[in-house]
């Protein structure tokens, strides 16, 4: 089984995050933040990653060192469950539509770490500033190392921002799906 656990404590946040890549989309999801929450459960249930999430943070101060943070930790947890990547099918996409919204999304289980993501509309979704959903997929590709580019459109932001998760989730799902015995790369790692 393709499993991590990790725990992050800082002076603005404290999380923890255990994950089972090869789970049943089960979730167990508390940040403080409803809609992120809301966003995390999606993710989980339509990539299959079974998740239990934990997290404090100063939202008092404001909602980016939680999300930035639950980025970070989920990221290397992501990172860890995958190990060596042997076996994985690596690339996986997805067109989401939500709606009046849609998501055109690529991922690359590469290493590398790269988001390409079109410009979501400045404002607030759920209490949360647009760029800091831009920023959390941003963090997360770096510490996992996974590449996304996600192209999202619409009118409605929750959907536009749902959309963006659950295209995310089922283009991964198909990305660290196992569909061989070796590394997926002509250099022989990843």
């Amino acid at each position: 089984m393709r499993k991590a656990k990790i725990k992050r404590k800082t002076k603005e946040t404290e999380i923890e995050i255990s994950i089972s890549i090869d789970g049943k989309g089960k979730s167990d999801i508390n940040t403080g933040l409803g809609f992120m929450d809301h966003m995390l459960t999606t993710f989980s249930k339509h990539s299959g990653i079974s998740m239990k999430i934990s997290a404090k943070g100063d939202l008092k101060v404001d909602e980016h060192h939680l999300i930035e943070d639950l980025a970070i930790v989920l990221g290397n947890a992501i990172k860890k469950a995958l190990g060596d990547k042997k076996g994985i099918n690596r690339f996986g996409d997805s067109i989401l539509p939500m709606d009046e919204a849609a998501s055109l999304i690529g991922v690359d289980v590469s290493g590398r770490g790269i988001a390409t993501i079109s410009t979501l509309p400045a404002g607030r979704v759920g209490g949360i500033m647009m760029h800091n959903i831009t920023h959390f997929f941003e963090t997360f590709c770096r510490e996992s190392g996974i590449n996304l580019y996600a192209e999202v459109k619409g009118k409605n932001y929750h959907h536009m921002v749902e959309s963006l998760f659950k295209g995310f989730a089922r283009a991964l799902k198909c990305a660290i799906e196992i569909t061989g015995d070796d590394i997926p790369s002509v250099k022989g790692v990843m």
